[in-house]
């Protein structure tokens, strides 16, 4: 009988355990994610260089260049703007399908710029596709797709946010 008890204590403290163990890597995993997350939006999206550089690819960037030939062949001024803002988007894009910062907080931030950055990038990104004959920018494509059928207001309301009326989302 002593046996059965120490044995059922004993599972009784290692399923205890187990249940700490992980709420701890919760825990933590939540506190990484935030801190990432808070990294991404303060160094890349907030960064002047990205912000004025983002701001001609969406404005200039069509009116300036044709995408025939990809972002590889503009000139060296434009060729910068256009890599700077693409592998932004596409390292956050890694970071997001990763799970490795908060895809909620990013998509709901980013989700018109995302869209937009991509839908105008996209003829220069496929043309150099096809020049390449690979896939280049594979996962901000993937985050457009995913922001597509993405409401980037349903955080909001689940989270209860209001207007300035007060009243809610």
């Amino acid at each position: 009988m002593f046996n059965i008890i120490s044995l059922v204590m004993s599972v009784l403290a290692l399923a205890v355990s187990a249940w700490g163990v992980r709420r701890q890597i919760g825990r933590a995993r939540a506190d990484s994610d935030l801190a990432m997350t808070t990294e991404v939006l303060l160094t890349h999206i907030r960064d002047p260089e990205f912000q004025r550089d983002q701001r001609w690819v969406l404005f200039e960037l069509a009116s300036s260049h044709s995408p025939d030939q990809g972002i590889d062949l503009l000139p060296d001024d434009a060729k910068y703007r256009g890599w700077n803002v693409a592998f932004v988007f596409e390292a956050i894009s890694i970071m997001m399908r990763f799970d490795i910062v908060n895809s909620e907080i990013l998509t709901s931030l980013a989700h018109h710029r995302l869209m937009r950055t991509w839908e105008v990038l996209k003829p220069y990104i496929q043309a150099g596709r096809v020049r390449r004959g690979s896939v280049v920018f594979p996962f901000f494509e993937d985050a457009y797709a995913r922001a597509r059928c993405t409401d980037p207001e349903a955080p909001h309301r689940r989270l209860g946010l209001k207007q300035a009326d007060g009243s809610l989302r």
